[in-house]
C-alpha cells in the first residue's frame, strides 16, 4: 500500500521539475563559496558533480515518476479493492494473496523492480534535504512554559525548522509557521482520552533554522 501512495503521490506534482529547480538554486549557491579560504574544494567540487549528475539522471526520465505501476494489474487490482473493507481478502483478490505466499526472494524482486524507477528521485530528495538540514549549527534556546515563539526575516526566510529533543521525553512539539513568525508548542498527550495538552514547565531544547 506504501508503495501505491507513493506513486500516487508523485503523480500529482510535478516533482521532477521542482527537484531539479532545486538542486540548481543550491550548486549556485556551493559555486560561489569555491574559492572561500579555508573551504574544502576537492570535497565541495564531489558535491558539485554530484549534484550536475543527479540534474542529468533527472532530466533523462521520461513521463510523470510512478506511471509503470498504474500499468502492473496486480497493483492496479490492489488499488481498486484497497478502498472497499474487506476488499482485499484472498476470495475477492485471489493473485494478492498467491503472491504474498512466494518466498521472501521472490517478492523481494518484486518491489525491487517496482521501486527502482524512483532511485533517482530518492537520491536528488536526500542530497537536497541533507544539505538544508545541515546548513546551520543548533542553538539552544528556551521555551517558557512550553512555548516559544520567534519572529522571520521576510528577506531570509527558513526553509526547514527542526526541533530536537531526547528520545525519552514524555513531550513532543507542535510547529506552526506563517511568513512573519514561527511557534513552538510542546505538547504532552494524556494516555487515556488521547488529548494534547501544553506542557507548563520551561523545556530547553536544540532549534534549527535551515536555509541554504
Amino acid at each position: 500500500m506504501l508503495l501505491l501512495e507513493i506513486g500516487e503521490v508523485l503523480g500529482r506534482i510535478d516533482l521532477k521539475r521542482e527537484l531539479i529547480k532545486e538542486l540548481e538554486r543550491q550548486s549556485g549557491n556551493l559555486q560561489r563559496l569555491m574559492n572561500t579560504p579555508n573551504i574544502d574544494e576537492a570535497k565541495l567540487a564531489t558535491l558539485l558533480n554530484k549534484q550536475k549528475e543527479l540534474i542529468d539522471s533527472l532530466h533523462s526520465i521520461k513521463g510523470q515518476p510512478g506511471s509503470h505501476l498504474k500499468t502492473h494489474e496486480l497493483l492496479v487490482a490492489v488499488k481498486q479493492r484497497s478502498v472497499i473493507p474487506g476488499g482485499l481478502c484472498d476470495f475477492d483478490i485471489p493473485s494478492l494473496h498467491f503472491w504474498l505466499k512466494q518466498p521472501s526472494s521472490v517478492r523481494h524482486e518484486y518491489l525491487a523492480h517496482w521501486i527502482e524507477p524512483f532511485d533517482t528521485i530518492r537520491a536528488a530528495n536526500e542530497l537536497i534535504l541533507n544539505l538544508i538540514r545541515n546548513s546551520v549549527t543548533p542553538l539552544r534556546v528556551t521555551a517558557e512554559n512550553g512555548f516559544l515563539q520567534q519572529s522571520i526575516d521576510p528577506g531570509a526566510p527558513f526553509q526547514l525548522l527542526r526541533v530536537a529533543v531526547n528520545d525519552d521525553s514524555d513531550y513532543y512539539p507542535e510547529i506552526s509557521a506563517g511568513k512573519h513568525r514561527f511557534s513552538i508548542r510542546f505538547m504532552q498527550m494524556d494516555t487515556l482520552t488521547g488529548h494534547p495538552v501544553q506542557k507548563t514547565e520551561d523545556i530547553s531544547f536544540q532549534l534549527y533554522t535551515c536555509r541554504l
